[in-house]
């Protein structure tokens, strides 16, 4: 028997690492003389246990699918998964179940961070022949919308909201807003069926409004939450949101403790979700990960993914860790690669958020005809990057997010740091902090 070679170690600390398995994702904790037997082993054409603990060793580690009769046989194994994943992905590419409306790109707020830029400046709205045309596009398997902007509940929106409504009664929505107009849209969305509503709040009032300020330069703190508290009279589930940064951060988590106890009585309605800065770098976010997950530690699982959904959004091996879902395979780096499809009022379609308004990164025109991009985001996956077939961390990061790379003239290139960050620097911080090894 022979160890594979999809095996990456990890330095927790002095005494102990993690081994992961890249083919099936499992992570094991091992002391520092397993680990030397491992390198060792690692060495050996055959590997040949010496006594009863190398034994238990052994059988331990062809429990787990460390060990392969040779190397043929594991590159078999991880053929059989990329055949299963390519399979799922043909299909999945089949179906949209998920399409997002840019309602407009025009914001009635002026945040300095804000990624989408001059798009902001476009007033143009979504038409209904825009909307027929993207729910044709869709078709028979959409499952969920979401309203997106810009800001997309904003009075010149309404109307094309209501005829999408009209058109869609049946399916899910979900609402990304800044909430400034969320009381004067409350009885409309409640003629749907709303998933969540997104609202960010940064900090406390000063804060939040030196960040959150209208174009024109007044607050909103107030507005937005005299919004947060109509919706959950009306019975509408918000998730608050918070954009932290290392001036923030403290801020952000005192406002989650005090809207938990101001709308106690609508708990069953208000989820949190912090994030760091999209700017920081891979350790700046490592670092406030980890103060986030110091925060929740002493939770249950669930209540952990209940007061910051944003540990969903981590690299699956991660996110397996703080909240227990799952982490499967990939193929590709997320749902943009596959099922997902985001539409403006300018006629294109992209596939991911955070690219929306940048022409360059459309994956196509969904009207007035329809055009795909052959060189786009919705294709790539790591049968495309010739860098990805050899590599031990493949599976674990399906390629890497594209919009981590340098140059977007060729987006079939690897984007290894977030994968390399999360699973080199993040998950041992988390695993020292779940073992009180260290809580940084």
């Amino acid at each position: 028997m022979k160890l594979i070679k999809h095996m990456i170690f990890v330095d927790v600390d002095d005494t102990k690492k993690l081994v992961i398995n890249s083919l099936n994702g499992s992570v094991d904790e091992i002391e520092m003389p397993t680990y030397e037997t491992l390198r060792r082993w690692q060495s050996v054409e055959h590997i040949v246990a010496e006594n009863e603990q190398e034994v238990e060793l052994q059988d331990t580690l062809r429990a787990r699918g460390y060990l392969v009769e040779n190397f043929e046989e594991e590159t078999m194994r991880k053929k059989e998964i990329l055949d299963a994943l390519r399979e799922n992905h043909v299909k999945d590419r089949k179906h949209c179940h998920h399409l997002t409306f840019v309602m407009t790109y025009n914001c009635n707020f002026r945040c300095p961070y804000c990624f989408e830029g001059e798009a902001s400046l476009k007033k143009d709205v979504i038409t209904p022949k825009q909307i027929d045309a993207a729910l044709e596009l869709a078709g028979d398997s959409l499952q969920t919308v979401c309203l997106f902007g810009g800001e997309p509940l904003l009075p010149a929106t309404r109307p094309s909201i209501e005829y999408l409504f009209s058109k869609a009664p049946d399916k899910r929505y979900s609402v990304i807003t800044n909430g400034y107009y969320l009381e004067e849209f409350a009885d409309l969305l409640n003629t749907v069926k709303i998933v969540d509503i997104t609202v960010t709040l940064d900090g406390k009032e000063a804060t939040h409004n030196s960040r959150r300020y209208l174009a024109n330069g007044k607050p909103t703190y107030n507005k937005i939450l005299s919004g947060v508290q109509k919706a959950l009279e009306t019975g509408l589930t918000i998730k608050i949101r918070v954009n932290a940064s290392d001036d923030t951060y403290d801020e952000g988590m005192a406002l989650q403790q005090s809207l938990r106890e101001q709308f106690s009585e609508y708990s069953d309605l208000l989820i949190f979700e912090m994030v760091p800065m999209l700017d920081y770098s891979e350790k700046q976010k490592s670092k406030m990960v980890t103060d986030m997950f110091c925060a929740v530690k002493e939770q249950d699982k669930a209540e952990r993914l209940r007061r910051n959904s944003g540990f969903a959004f981590l690299t699956p091996l991660v996110s397996s860790f703080i909240v227990g879902v799952p982490a499967p395979p990939l193929y590709s780096f997320c749902y943009a690669h596959k099922n997902n499809l985001a539409v403006d009022p300018y006629g294109n379609f992209y596939t991911c958020l955070v690219t929306v308004g940048r022409d360059h990164m459309a994956t196509g025109k969904y009207y007035p005809s329809v055009e795909y991009k052959e060189h786009s985001i919705f294709n790539r996956n790591i049968d495309k990057i010739p860098e990805c077939g050899d590599c031990t961390y493949s599976l674990l990061c399906g390629g890497g997010c594209p919009i981590n790379l340098k140059d977007y003239s060729d987006l079939y290139k690897p984007a290894c740091a977030f994968t390399k960050n999360a699973i080199h620097e993040l998950l041992p911080s988390l695993y020292r902090a779940e073992n009180d090894i260290v809580c940084v």
